[in-house]
């Protein structure tokens, strides 16, 4: 028997509290990506303007490298187109934005996809060239969420032109989620040092059954998540809604423990060092 809340009669239905679900995890998202573009803009902005590109190894020691013109450019790349792509992306998202300024949704959308593919061609070159953290499984799972931009991009744009709006929607949302795997990693990693300290963590090496569990969950897991979101509010099995709404619930809560965790332990100390 359903619940008396969940009542076709009541107010509030299995696929209301989904969309509410939704727009939580929305809200959450956004004021990570706010506090995250504002770490962008003073902690890289601010430092390239007082100290050079060489001031960013304060904040990343990967970033700038003497004498590698290139690999200083698609670092300068992969991080101030950032700031434009990460906003502008999700005023997609938003849908009475899209019914009323039409034309703002398609050139807006048009300036994410460059920004997006542009930012992983540059994050993959520098992996690649550079090296980062992390084992090959975890390099090969953050590769895979460039491919996942590059491709979703691709039928994005593709399916729009066609007029397919369903599955343009679907290939959006999909380039939407890969472009923010780094940002889900972020939140992810320090809400779990939060909340379960270094445990699986070799944090010499950055690698770890924690690690590799927190790159599953930033770069493929939102992907199967977003499937089983759009058939919870088509489905009529009342369980698999409202346990799709909690999931959604309990992602938000996760997100803004991370978001606490990041802000306090490396973008305020990054801003104001």
């Amino acid at each position: 028997m359903e619940l008396m809340m969940f009542n076709k009669n009541s107010k509030l239905t299995p696929f209301k509290a989904l969309e509410y679900s939704k727009k939580l995890w929305f809200i959450s998202l956004l004021m990570a990506q706010t506090c995250f573009v504002i770490y962008l803009i003073l902690g890289y902005g601010m430092t390239g303007l007082t100290s050079g590109l060489s001031g960013w190894n304060r904040l990343n020691n990967t970033a700038y490298v003497a004498n590698d013109a290139t690999g200083n450019l698609m670092y300068a790349v992969h991080v101030l187109f950032a700031v434009v792509m990460i906003l502008g992306g999700s005023l997609q998202l938003i849908e009475k934005l899209r019914a009323k300024y039409r034309a703002f949704h398609r050139y807006n959308g048009r300036v994410f996809v460059v920004l997006a593919c542009c930012i992983s061609f540059a994050g993959m070159y520098l992996m690649i060239v550079r090296g980062t953290v992390g084992n090959t499984l975890m390099h090969a799972l953050t590769m895979f969420g460039g491919l996942v931009v590059i491709v979703s991009s691709i039928f994005a744009v593709k399916t729009a032109r066609a007029r397919n709006f369903n599955a343009h929607q679907k290939w959006a949302i999909r380039l939407y989620l890969a472009a923010n795997g780094v940002l889900f990693f972020r939140l992810l990693i320090f809400a779990w040092f939060l909340v379960f300290g270094t445990l699986g963590v070799d944090t010499a090496t950055f690698k770890g059954p924690a690690v590799l569990a927190v790159s599953l969950c930033s770069y493929l897991v939102p992907l199967l998540i977003a499937e089983l979101v759009r058939y919870a509010a088509r489905t009529n099995i009342t369980f698999i809604t409202i346990g799709t709404a909690c999931l959604m619930m309990l992602i938000s809560i996760v997100f803004l423990i991370g978001l606490v965790g990041v802000t306090l332990a490396n973008w305020y100390p990054g801003i104001v060092g």
